[in-house]
């Protein structure tokens, strides 16, 4: 039969959401195409047939994405891409994904953002590695904060969390390079407002925290695994998310974690690389990040827009060669940063830099040395000076780090 690729419609769907679950191993309950249908933007969805049989799938949804400044562009971030192990290495993904990348051109989004499966895969579209996380572990037993707490923490309900948790969460996506938006459906999915098929049962607890007048600053969602040594308690917290847009917040709410009952261990999973927990303990040692990862990749289409969206860490001018083996995005670009903003344009000056456009996805949210790239040949050097002004300009204070799976 002939294999082909085009954008599905209604009919489709419900083999459309077999098939990601075939593609991530994790069968799909009985309604839940139904549940996820008012999800999916049909203009952004996309299927691979071998005739009439759906055998691949991939779609995009639109999303704030916070740059270094803050700032924000418009991005299109890039999820449930699957081939059916019955159908890889026959071109079925490049004709999806080469179909998305032009249709997000039109669509004028600067960049585009997705979260790899497997790592070899995307770097041959355009797509870079630009942000990691990292995996926490505290030792309890030699767990001593600082400080005395300040803020009084409240457990709550998920009700209640998810009628407080969405604005906290933008204060601090607006600040955070690398975070994006959560639609009201995530909240309501996440927070099990909603019934699932296929979801499983409610479990964990959810905290914020309050400043003295009252405003929630923070909140943390966490589980726990109750055991016991020999009568002794030896139980393990799992925080799955805290988020706090103060350093009070911050530290009341680790502190919280670290002295709930029965438990002798805290991991958390997905932070960001800069975590600064160790700083607000006596003995830092007590934290250590046990994992570090690749996450959120970054695919730059609209070099001139992307670039001039983000604000840069000091004042000068670099001229960009980019190279794009598919033709959307390279070009030679004259970039000049100031305490004003940034002004990024075509030009046929000589250039300073040369890189891939993954290469620039890479370096785009300032979470990846321009040094290193340039170290691995992914960045050569043309004139003097130009890298190590690249690796000032380009770095971001935070780290970026998007605590949001998509």
């Amino acid at each position: 039969m002939a294999l082909h690729v085009r954008r599905v419609d209604d009919a489709d769907i419900g083999d459309w959401v077999a098939n990601t679950g075939v593609g991530f191993l994790v069968p799909v309950a009985e309604g839940f195409a139904d549940y996820l249908r008012p999800e999916l933007d049909l203009d952004r969805t996309w299927g691979a047939f071998d005739g009439a049989r759906l055998v691949g799938t991939l779609r995009s949804f639109p999303t704030p994405l916070t740059v270094p400044g803050p700032g924000q562009v418009a991005a299109s971030a890039l999820t449930q891409v699957t081939v059916a192990p019955t159908h890889r290495r026959r071109g079925l993904l490049t004709g999806m994904l080469g179909a998305e990348l032009r249709a997000g051109m039109d669509r004028g989004e600067p960049v585009g953002i997705l979260v790899a499966a497997e790592y070899p895969i995307y770097g041959r579209f355009g797509y870079g590695p630009a942000i990691e996380g990292a995996t926490y572990r505290l030792d309890l037993p030699a767990v001593r904060f600082r400080r005395p707490p300040t803020g009084d923490v409240e457990l709550v309900d998920r009700a209640a969390l998810a009628a407080l948790a969405p604005a906290l969460y933008e204060r601090c996506r607006a600040e955070r390079p690398g975070s994006i938006g959560r639609s009201a459906r995530w909240w309501d999915r996440t927070l099990q407002q909603v019934s699932v098929p296929g979801a499983s049962a409610p479990e964990g607890y959810q905290a914020v925290v309050r400043a003295p007048d009252g405003t929630v600053d923070g909140y943390v969602r966490y589980r726990g695994r109750q055991h016991w040594d020999d009568m002794r308690a030896a139980g393990e917290l799992t925080v799955d998310e805290l988020m706090a847009a103060t350093p009070a917040a911050y530290e009341r709410l680790w502190r919280h974690c670290c002295e709930v009952d029965l438990v002798r261990a805290v991991e958390a999973r997905s932070r960001p690389v800069d975590e600064p927990l160790a700083w607000f303990l006596e003995d830092g040692r007590a934290v250590r990040q046990t994992g570090r990862f690749d996450f959120v990749w970054v695919r730059v289409f609209d070099v001139v827009g992307a670039l001039c969206a983000r604000r840069y860490t000091s004042a000068g001018a670099l001229v960009l060669e980019i190279d794009d083996p598919l033709g959307l995005a390279g070009g030679r670009f004259a970039l000049e940063t100031s305490a004003e903003g940034a002004t990024c344009t075509v030009t046929t000056r000589r250039a300073d830099l040369a890189m891939g456009v993954d290469a620039l996805g890479s370096l785009y949210l300032g979470g990846v040395s321009a040094l290193a790239l340039a170290h691995s040949g992914r960045i050569d050097e043309l004139r003097p000076g130009a890298l190590a002004r690249a690796e000032v300009a380009f770095t971001s204070a935070p780290a970026p780090w998007c605590a949001t799976w998509f």
